[in-house]
């Protein structure tokens, strides 16, 4: 069984590539907001930011402006109980979907003079460091890098971004383009197969998201046989090694 130990070696390609995750959807499908989802008691968002401070010392949450939604003033009540607000990035484009939100994170990459980034969304529980070490260490001068499903699909979102891809996308938003897949079939994205990471633990359910209810009851129950049978790597079975505050959404 893998265990992390911090900036290991798997994990160094994350010491020079900040990481942004997007916190900004109002989870209309989930009906709940998918960053607060417990997982299996801690909001999900505040176990990805635990687990990849371990490993970056750049982690960022894109949000949506206070007022936006029920969903956008949860999650900033959780990060402010946190105590994470210095890392909050707000979404100048709250409109803008997930597309809006990478945009936020790559201007802000190009301002901290970093020519690159990593992009996740919130929804996707599985995701490990050392995974995302290989996708920042991976096609590094490519305009974005794409990982594959196993049954190769692109995942979108998930993805490491080039600051020179800036121009288009700004150009795209302006268009009223919205969608993260639009807007990659108009740069040379280079792809991350499959097998370029089937080596890794779990492989299979890295990039799984949370889309729907059913989505939330399958992720928990892998989560659940993960920690009976000991498979999966501590970083992504085991709890936050801090208290966190409790999940409020008492304003809505």
């Amino acid at each position: 069984m893998h265990t992390n130990t911090g900036h290991d070696a798997g994990c160094q390609g994350l010491d020079d590539c900040p990481v942004y995750i997007l916190a900004g959807g109002q989870s209309r499908r989930m009906e709940w907001p998918k960053a607060l989802l417990p997982f299996p008691d801690v909001p999900l968002l505040l176990v990805l930011v635990d687990r990849l401070r371990v490993a970056s010392r750049c982690v960022y949450v894109v949000c949506s402006p206070v007022g936006f939604s029920a969903a956008s003033d949860a999650v900033q009540i959780t990060l402010s109980d946190y105590c994470f607000n210095g890392n909050v990035l707000v979404d100048p484009i709250p409109n803008g979907g997930p597309l809006g939100g990478v945009a936020c994170a790559v201007e802000h990459t190009r301002q901290l003079g970093r020519p690159r980034c990593l992009v996740i969304p919130c929804d996707m529980p599985f995701l490990t460091t050392t995974f995302l070490a290989r996708l920042a260490s991976t096609h590094r001068t490519a305009p974005a890098v794409i990982p594959l499903t196993a049954d190769g699909k692109p995942t979108g979102v998930c993805a490491a971004y080039n600051v020179a891809i800036l121009p288009a996308l700004s150009a795209f938003l302006r268009q009223g383009g919205r969608r993260v897949r639009d807007f990659l079939q108009t740069i040379p994205a280079a792809p991350l197969p499959f097998p370029d990471y089937a080596d890794l633990p779990n492989a299979d359910r890295l990039l799984y998201n949370l889309n729907t209810p059913a989505d939330y009851r399958q992720a928990l129950l892998w989560h659940q046989e993960a920690r009976l049978e000991n498979s999966l790597s501590d970083e992504s079975s085991s709890q936050p090694r801090q208290q966190f505050p409790k999940i409020r959404l008492d304003h809505q």
